[in-house]
């Protein structure tokens, strides 16, 4: 029962490529923290993507 309670408050995380045009960082991001980005105007690809 806890270990399904735990799980509601885990955040799934994504392996990442973010392209800021200069350079190319490998980075773990939440599904919000993609967004974020992407409104920045970064280039962000989830790795299961590419």
């Amino acid at each position: 029962m806890l270990k399904k309670i735990k799980n509601l408050f885990k955040k799934e995380t994504f392996a990442c490529i973010v392209w800021d045009g200069k350079i190319i960082r490998y980075l773990t991001l939440s599904q919000k923290q993609i967004d974020e980005m992407t409104k920045q105007g970064l280039s962000v690809t989830k790795k299961d993507e590419c």
